[in-house]
């Protein structure tokens, strides 16, 4: 039997005619989304770390027991290990890893019990941190075979690190860290120390690392808003901006089959997103007010958006005062009598609609645990939006449309056929084919196909014993902590 070679497999954002085939003269049309829904997603994001930043941040570093500590100072280690390992990488900085592993080490490690009652850093204690150091260091220099010059730095290097913990502890000067790592941070679960019988339970759950200012901190989790199981340390802007596009494309292809002038019939629901008259007067009110509460920002703003640098304020687009003016909010929240509802919605583009609509999700009690889970890809917080901020009652028939029913496909040829995947707000990617695939039709015993197979599993062979010989256990080892840096499973 033939041996099929690798395949290359593409993760696409938003689906194609080929996962949708009612989506063919969408993409035809060209429509799509843009600067607004940027917009929209930079209002979202900013609103939320308005909200989870304030809760006053309770420190907790001086609760933990001395095992805690430790845990928390490998799971800080990790987001600087990456300046370590691959001396061929532009992040390389030896010097600069050390420098950080003797401050954030010796930052824990001062407040074990045994070794340091009043949690302050004194010159004797100062003195023993490098001493244990040095010996840290001669024992690593035997082991991995490092000369005394190369030890001696390791150790000198480690040694300001710790002199910074012992500056900052008598308010002399603060340790400064990188930009780049200012305001990163790790979620880590912690657990009780073992007892009697070596069994420990879940203690608290904490997100260690370096605030806005580059100082050293151990939150605890009550310091944010409820955020469920949700990580805040990986709410990153670009995942959210991407995801937020995928998550847009596949509500208007369960609301409208991206049909710009879709009509409910029963309802006044209208256009891509399925607007009511009712809907679009709260998402205006709404959009506002985000863009009102993020120049309010502006000064104590913790991120940055490059498309608003400095202090600089977001206009009000054109687009969106023209809506409000034509919607004529009344006192009941409703549209003025004057207003026209299907005109108004074509007058929109697809990116002013369905950057009106994400905002407009962002509302009420809406939990930013989902919006942090959205940031991830996760389908079922997508879901969660869609059903119950989007919708807000779907019947049966809009829940099997979401869960169920198999939507048909296109083939290469542009020819509908039936489909293999059920719902909306799915994964989309792309699969090569096979070398097989494309030499011949599913012919498995010609002797082109034995004579492929024979080199294929060759190579194989050659590439595994190759990459065992190359790639070291130390590589290996140094590979995974980068990657596990860098946040890739």
């Amino acid at each position: 039997m033939a041996i099929s070679t690798p395949v290359f497999s593409v993760q696409r954002l938003v689906a194609t005619e080929r996962d949708y085939a009612q989506k063919l003269s969408f993409i035809q049309t060209n429509p799509g989304a843009g600067s607004f829904l940027t917009q929209a997603t930079i209002l979202v994001y900013d609103d939320i770390l308005r909200a989870q930043n304030s809760k006053p941040k309770i420190d907790v570093s001086d609760q933990l027991t001395a095992r805690q500590k430790k845990a928390v100072y490998s799971g800080i280690k990790t987001l600087y290990e990456y300046l370590y390992g691959d001396s061929s990488s532009n992040y390389y900085d030896e010097v600069y890893f050390n420098l950080l592993k003797g401050y954030v080490g010796s930052y824990f490690y001062k407040e074990y019990d045994w070794f340091n009652t009043d949690q302050d850093l004194n010159i004797a204690e100062f003195a023993a941190l490098n001493l244990g150091n040095a010996l840290y260091q001669f024992i690593d220099a035997v082991v991995t075979q490092e000369t005394i010059a190369e030890a001696y730095a390791d150790y000198t290097e480690q040694a300001m690190g710790v002199f910074r913990t012992y500056q900052q502890d008598n308010d002399n000067a603060q340790f400064k860290v990188r930009d780049e790592l200012k305001d990163k941070r790790i979620r880590i679960e912690l657990y009780t120390d073992p007892d009697a019988s070596g069994n420990t339970t879940t203690d608290r759950v904490v997100f260690a690392g370096f605030d806005q200012f580059g100082n050293l901190v151990v939150w605890d989790q009550s310091s944010y808003l409820s955020l469920r199981d949700a990580d805040i340390s990986r709410f990153d802007f670009d995942m959210f901006k991407g995801n937020v596009m995928w998550f847009m494309d596949e509500l208007v292809g369960i609301e409208s089959d991206w049909t710009g002038d879709a009509a409910a019939g029963s309802t006044t629901a209208y256009g891509y997103v399925q607007f009511t008259e009712d809907s679009v007067a709260t998402a205006v009110q709404v959009y506002l007010n985000h863009i009102e509460r993020f120049n309010e920002r502006r000064f104590t703003r913790d991120w940055h958006p490059w498309e608003y640098p400095g202090n600089s304020e977001m206009q009000i687009p054109f687009w969106l005062s023209r809506l409000s003016t034509a919607v004529d909010r009344q006192p009941n929240d409703k549209p003025g009598p004057g207003y026209k509802h299907e005109f108004e919605m074509d007058r929109l583009t697809y990116d002013q609609m369905v950057a009106l609509a994400f905002v407009h999700i962002h509302r009420g009690n809406v939990k930013d645990s989902d919006f942090i889970l959205l940031s991830l890809g996760n389908i079922e917080a997508a879901k969660v939006l869609y059903t119950g901020k989007h919708h807000t009652n779907p019947d049966l028939a809009t829940l099997n449309r979401l869960n169920v029913t198999i939507q048909p496909r296109l083939d290469v040829n542009l020819v509908k056929i039936p489909g293999i995947m059920p719902g909306f707000f799915r994964n989309h990617h792309d699969t090569a084919p096979t070398i097989k695939d494309t030499l011949w039709v599913g012919v498995e015993s010609t002797p082109i196909n034995l004579a492929l197979s024979f080199f294929v599993s060759a190579g194989h062979f050659l590439k595994e014993q190759t990459v065992d010989r190359v790639f070291t256990d130390e590589y290996k080892a140094n590979r995974e902590k980068v990657k596990a840096a860098n946040g890739v499973p």
